[in-house]
């Protein structure tokens, strides 16, 4: 891994995050990359699923007002 790329991991690591900052998140990359990686994939699925479910609240409240 090229260290633009580690810089880019371990910015993607430290956005939105309460545990890493920039430099931490690149020590970490740098020490474990593919943790980091998944780290990543798991706070993407995570937004992604609480997307969908506040979707399906919505619709389900849609459904209930026009059921009254």
């Amino acid at each position: 891994m090229t260290e633009q790329e580690e810089r880019e991991l371990a910015r993607c690591l430290a956005e939105g995050s309460r545990v890493f900052d920039f430099e931490l998140a690149l020590r970490f990359v740098k020490a474990k990359p593919g943790e980091a990686e998944r780290l990543i994939r798991n706070r993407e699925r995570g937004r992604e699923r609480r997307e969908a479910l506040a979707r399906a609240r919505e619709e389900l409240h849609l459904a209930a007002m026009e059921f009254r």
